[in-house]
């Protein structure tokens, strides 16, 4: 039996890793392994396979294969009798970052068969529901969720990276890692000290992102999610419930009941702080406190501190396309005010479906 070389190929995935992965594996290379399959781990919240590989001079590494979460996984028919201890694979995916045998599967062929036993997709596409003008409820104000009847919900277009509208273009790949380290300044109007956090962070490719380890996505995060977002509008108890497709299957909650913000000392600290909003024609306007600090608001590392305020702006402009906005204020952290944001694509006649990444639990 021939086992060929491992090859490492420096060329551009074909699909960007979700948020959840993002600290782990480098986006911008390819690896091919060929071995045997030694184990076989159902874990929470991905499969992996153990696959040894050995060399022309018959030397065997071990390498982890990330295979999908549930979600993935279930889209592609893979059932726990796909693959056996023993078979032999084929496995085209994206290495991990560092010197680490790991890698994040995109393909997977069973050698004596050659069927393809697993193919991840890029991710579905959005945007490709009819045109047609925003749904409404009775009384005229704009729906964020389906028209009635129907099913759908937000993803993300995946040029999603916050940073400051009046920087104008900055190149950052959907992570948000800067092309450029000079670009920094650009990015957001940051106070020395966050400035020095946000390099680190950058320099360092994200590695210690609390998202890999399950923690909440808090603030314009829980925006940038893999597997979308949907919006629970409850009028009659007055608020509006925020779940998401990625993440550790928690929910904001955004009180329309006409309650004051009220005082950030007044108000528990939480990944997704107190919310409030308030109707402006066909905008709906989220301002929230209340923020702590174990979070990443955002993407690409930007820091905030407990002083962290957001206005967020949610404009449904027709059934397909729905316009985030949001304005950054934390004087601790940034020298003024400053906004960005991005657009959501609706994806019609489907729920998100459950994803579960609970923290402590990622291999």
């Amino acid at each position: 039996m021939r086992w060929p070389i491992i090859a490492v190929l420096f060329v551009i995935a074909t699909a960007a890793l979700s948020a959840q992965r993002a600290a782990t594996y480098d986006s911008e290379r390819q690896v091919r392994l060929e071995g045997v399959v030694t184990r076989v781990d159902w874990v929470n919240p991905s499969a992996f396979l153990v696959v040894d590989v050995r060399d022309p001079s018959g030397i065997v590494t071990r390498w982890a294969v990330e295979v999908g979460n549930s979600i993935e996984l279930e889209r592609n028919k893979w059932t726990r009798e796909s693959l056996r201890i023993g078979d032999v694979v084929t496995v085209d995916g994206v290495p991990a970052r560092g010197p680490v045998r790991r890698a994040l599967a995109r393909s997977i062929v069973h050698k004596a068969t050659g069927k393809r036993i697993l193919t991840l997709s890029a991710p579905r596409a959005v945007g490709s529901a009819r045109r047609a003008p925003a749904p409404r409820w009775p009384d005229g104000r704009v729906r964020l969720g389906p028209p009635p009847g129907q099913t759908g919900y937000w993803a993300s277009t995946g040029a999603n990276a916050l940073f400051d509208s009046m920087a104008g273009s900055i190149r950052m790949n959907d992570e948000g890692l800067l092309a450029n380290l000079s670009d920094a300044d650009r990015v957001a109007p940051m106070l020395p000290w966050a400035k020095a956090v946000y390099l680190h962070r950058q320099r360092t490719l994200l590695k210690d992102d609390p998202i890999t380890r399950c923690m909440p996505p808090g603030g314009p995060r829980q925006f940038q999610m893999p597997n979308g977002v949907q919006f629970i509008e409850q009028p009659d108890l007055g608020r509006i419930l925020v779940l998401m497709g990625g993440g550790n299957r928690n929910w904001s909650v955004i009180y329309t009941d006409g309650r004051p913000l009220g005082q950030a000392a007044e108000v528990v600290l939480t990944y997704y702080g107190t919310s409030v909003g308030r109707w402006e024609k066909d905008t709906l306007v989220v301002d929230s406190i209340g923020y702590n600090e174990r979070f990443w608001f955002a993407n690409g590392g930007l820091p905030h501190t407990e002083a962290l305020q957001l206005t967020e702006r949610f404009t449904r402009t027709d059934l397909n396309t729905l316009r985030y906005e949001v304005t950054v204020d934390d004087p601790r952290t940034y020298s003024r005010p400053w906004t960005g944001g991005w657009t959501l694509q609706w994806v019609p006649g489907e729920e998100i479906e459950e994803y579960f990444c609970e923290e402590g639990n990622t291999p």
